[in-house]
């Protein structure tokens, strides 16, 4: 008799979650480097559901694959993308004119800490993913230095920076999905540039969930000493 099969494995998201942001990036930095402002809203159905939806549901599948970092990244991002849609369509119109600067700013500002803290961890994932996430650390700063400073050679800048972000991110899709569908890994996407910096923790135990309480974690301890799977 044939043996039980195997099930099919979960397509991987991340190709999908990172058209979704590099394409909605390519997008608003056209705003940051010349093009009339005042046409900027035709970007938000674009980033309410290819930068919003889509990376949200990446994230979902992320998370049922077990990626902490895809999960965590694109969950967040397609957040991020449905408040910019929901912020530029039903909040900056009603915004006092004279500090509206000041809320853009403050909007921009968490997002480049996210991004900055996110970018340590790509470390030990890809060198294509720590220079997208380094590019974006550095276009989310500049995009919050502009708005306080009402700069707008600080604008065009992280303008510039944004199309970077957007160009690396494509490429990391490109990869995802060519090294994906030719089951080889034809694009080069530079696997843990950090693990030099792995002897740092080389006495230390692996992690555990850091919401996890303490019991959670004896029991963890506890299986894995009696060679059950955690």
């Amino acid at each position: 008799m044939p043996g039980p099969t195997r099930p099919a494995p979960m397509p991987d998201a991340a190709p999908l979650g990172l058209a979704g942001f590099g394409t909605t990036t390519f997008m608003l930095s056209f705003f940051y480097v010349g093009v009339d402002p005042s046409l900027t809203p035709a970007i938000f159905p674009v980033a309410l559901f290819f930068g919003g939806v889509i990376q949200l549901i990446a994230g979902l599948v992320e998370f049922r694959q077990g990626s902490t970092f895809g999960a965590t990244a694109f969950s967040s991002y397609g957040a991020f993308w449905v408040a910019f849609a929901v912020y530029g369509m039903a909040v900056a119109p009603n915004l006092p004119p004279d500090q509206i600067h000041i809320a853009n700013g403050l909007f921009n500002l968490p997002w480049a800490v996210l991004t900055f803290y996110l970018t340590i961890a790509t470390l030990r994932i890809t060198g294509v993913l720590l220079a997208a996430f380094t590019s974006a650390t550095i276009t989310f700063t500049l995009f919050t230095a502009a708005n306080f400073a009402q700069s707008e050679g600080l604008f065009q800048v992280a303008g510039g920076f944004g199309f970077v972000t957007a160009a690396i991110a494509w490429y990391a899709s490109f990869a995802g999905l060519i090294n994906g569908t030719w089951g080889r890994h034809l694009v080069p996407v530079f696997p843990d540039p950090g693990k030099r910096l792995a002897h740092l923790a080389h006495h230390k135990s692996r992690p555990g969930s850091v919401t996890s309480s303490a019991g959670e974690r004896e029991l963890r301890s506890e299986d894995i000493s009696s060679g059950q799977q955690p």
